[in-house]
């Protein structure tokens, strides 16, 4: 697939154009949910790991070893109707690690990038999406970090919903 901008030259892209969907598994049923409501301000951190070194010459080397992408969501409010916000506080009050250690699957599409009527996407498998606290003033909220995995698989979604079918590109797995 060839995904080209849907952007006019100069245009820049609204924040709401990049969206980011949780899926897990409750018991055999498979859930998704849009991040980001009620949330102002939210971008992925790359955190690379970098090693820099100047030779004997003077000159300077820069090596990205790799990246531990991260992202927070704060606010992240305890709303009816998130089965996200209801799994991770039941896991947290239980302190149940495993409930979001590793057990996430995260899509980030780039709704500005499309081929057809297909989004670019790309699924990181087996990320943790962990609440950092619980509680607030007048509404409660829990503020929660999403570490994507860096096992990722390109793709495409052919709807800007949860409810998406997600398309993997060929030969495009990265990771390990």
């Amino acid at each position: 697939m060839a995904f080209t901008s849907t952007l006019l030259e100069g245009q820049r892209a609204q924040r709401k154009l990049l969206v980011h969907v949780a899926e897990w598994k409750e018991g055999s049923e498979t859930k998704r949910e849009i991040l980001g409501t009620r949330t102002e301000d939210s971008s992925i951190e790359f955190n690379p790991d970098i090693e820099t070194m100047t030779d004997i010459r003077g000159i300077t080397y820069t090596d990205v070893n790799k990246t531990e992408p991260q992202q927070t969501f704060d606010p992240f409010y305890i709303l009816g109707g998130s089965a996200l916000s209801d799994y991770l506080s039941q896991a947290a009050l239980r302190n149940d690690i495993n409930a979001y250690n590793g057990t996430f699957d995260v899509y980030i599409i780039q709704a500005y990038l499309k081929d057809g009527d297909a989004y670019y996407a790309v699924k990181h498998s087996g990320c943790s999406i962990l609440p950092t606290s619980l509680g607030g003033d007048s509404f409660t909220a829990m503020p929660i970090e999403v570490h994507y995995s860096n096992n990722i698989t390109e793709g495409s979604v052919d709807k800007l919903t949860d409810e998406f079918t997600f398309t993997p590109a060929v030969s495009t797995s990265t990771g390990d």
